[in-house]
């Protein structure tokens, strides 16, 4: 079989359309892939888990970051109420060392009267 190499592939594409030899040589030959191929596929697998493990993680963080934040606001409205709270006893506490004060809330709570008053109350 002599002639050009065109010729030559159009015998063989002839040649494999009704049998296949073991000598003829494909029309389109397939490539080998090779070993890099599969290192490549296995990167790129590892690479997407590594990526989506990333990408979970950060999900998780900010999720526990804005869960924090909100702990964070409700701590400080707490301390805010306590505070209030403290500024109020600590005034009562000043109030409760002048003696009128004291008069007036011994008079108003406990109900007593100074030797010889007479106290009227009225029933509603």
């Amino acid at each position: 079989m002599t002639g050009t190499g065109s010729q030559r592939i159009g015998l063989i594409a002839m040649n494999t359309k009704y049998q296949k030899s073991k000598d003829a040589v494909s029309v389109f030959p397939r490539r080998h892939r090779g070993d890099n191929y599969s290192m490549y596929r296995l990167f790129s697998i590892v690479g997407f888990f590594i990526i989506l493990g990333l990408l979970v993680t950060i999900g998780a963080q900010y999720i526990q970051q804005v869960r924090a934040k909100q702990e964070l606001a409700a701590f400080e409205a707490l301390l805010r109420e306590h505070e209030a709270r403290q500024a109020a006893i600590e005034l009562e506490i000043e109030r409760l060392k002048e003696l009128d004060y004291i008069e007036i809330m011994a008079r108003e709570r406990l109900g007593l009267v100074k030797p010889g008053e007479i106290i009227f109350q009225l029933e509603d």
